[in-house]
């Protein structure tokens, strides 16, 4: 598994490096803060190390209990010679404080405070309290009240193997241990490393762990980023995961939307078929009904009668009517003209019966229209040559004496 570092400036990898040798191991944190941002025992408590954290403050003691069940939270400001004191919660920082000098310069540069009255316990309490377990570190972090936890530690023999204690004013590089190293320096540890912010000791019981601090973090301690803390080398790491939150958001709301679409299409196809379905039974009702057979006639007929509208028949057919009676009378005609006394007798018969004039008018009249259809232009016997005109001339006399013959 490999070590996230989400310390503010790296504490939690100079520790790992002096420290990863120890399985389940023991910490004790003097302002803890955040359980992930900036916080020094995450990257412990993620390879199953556990421990104690100090807390004062309500907003921060209740996000360790929410976030680290399984560990203890002691919501209790650290000094001697008090059993309270007013505490100044600076709400989302890590600028809380009961010093009233630095409580009035956060004030006074725009941090609102809560006012808080906490009870307040020894640094010789803490640690006797938790004397059978082996404390591998310590970190005391309380915003310039450093020297007060520090002198509420003097008959405890316990002795954490390594501290790390802040050692600059809050939000300023200038260092306070002066006032403090040599209450340290007098319980056996050796000073190790300055990280610019805080002050690395190893107790002399435990030596061996000095040469663990002989560089500042680097490449070798091959640790990564956990994008948590609040130092300018995560801002990278944090912008990286901004940006990949916003966009899995974005094909999240793509995928939704898209669902949203296909299901909107999927109910519209459903309503559409179930409504085919609804109509295809409607008919199939009306086909089976009884007046849908007794029709049946009628609505040919009626189909019939658009069907000649549509393409303009009627008038064809009146015409082809006409021109198959006037054929016909012309064979009739011709039929009876060949044989005389037929058409005597018949001529007779029809004035008997009293049509014969009904019948004369209609035979003229379709006979007329007959040959008005076919008759032509007359030929111009110019055009035609010697062999041609003679035919032509032929053809009218024989025409001729079929007129007076008739």
């Amino acid at each position: 598994m490999s070590f996230v570092s989400y310390a503010q400036n790296f504490e939690d990898v100079m520790l790992w490096r002096a420290l990863s040798g120890v399985s389940k191991g023991f910490y004790i944190d003097i302002g803890a803060q955040d359980p992930i941002h900036d916080s020094v025992s995450l990257a412990f408590y993620e390879h199953d190390w556990r421990g104690v954290h100090v807390e004062p403050t309500e907003q921060y003691s209740s996000k360790l209990r929410a976030a680290r069940p399984d560990e203890v939270i002691e919501q209790v400001a650290i000094g001697s010679g008090v059993e309270s004191l007013e505490f100044y919660e600076f709400t989302d920082t890590g600028l809380s404080t009961s010093d009233d000098a630095i409580a009035r310069m956060h004030l006074d540069s725009g941090y609102q405070a809560i006012h808080r009255v906490v009870p307040v316990m020894s640094l010789d309490t803490l640690l006797e309290k938790y004397r059978e377990r082996t404390i591998n570190w310590m970190k005391i972090d309380v915003e310039g009240l450093e020297k007060n936890v520090i002198e509420s530690w003097v008959e405890s023999p316990i002795r954490p193997w390594i501290l790390v204690i802040e050692s600059t004013l809050p939000m300023s590089q200038e260092q306070t241990h002066g006032d403090w190293e040599n209450l340290i320096l007098a319980k056996g540890y050796r000073f190790a490393y300055f990280d610019g912010l805080n002050r690395f000791y190893v107790h002399e019981a435990h030596s061996e762990l000095l040469e663990a601090f002989n560089c500042p973090p680097n490449v070798f301690d091959r640790f990564v980023l956990g994008g948590k803390a609040s130092h300018s080398f995560h801002q990278l790491v944090q912008s990286r995961v901004l940006q990949a939150q916003a966009e899995s958001l974005r094909s999240e709301s793509l995928r939704a939307s898209e669902e949203a679409r296909r299901i909107s299409e999927e109910e519209r196809r459903i309503s559409e078929e179930t409504l085919r379905k609804s109509v295809e039974a409607e008919l199939a009702a009306v086909y089976a009904s009884k007046s849908w057979y007794l029709t049946k006639p009628l609505r040919w007929v009626v189909s019939q009668v658009h069907l000649v509208r549509k393409h303009g028949l009627m008038i064809r057919l009146k015409s082809f009517v006409k021109s198959m009676l006037g054929f016909l009378l012309r064979r009739v005609s011709l039929f009876f003209s060949a044989r005389p006394a037929l058409r005597s007798k018949c001529v007779g018969f029809l004035k008997a019966i009293g049509i014969y004039g009904g019948v004369r008018d209609v035979v003229f009249r379709l006979s007329k229209n007959a040959v008005v259809k076919r008759a032509k232009a007359p030929l111009s016997e110019q055009h035609l040559t010697g062999r041609g005109r003679d035919i032509y001339r032929q053809l009218k006399q024989s025409a001729a004496r079929n007129g007076e013959g008739q």
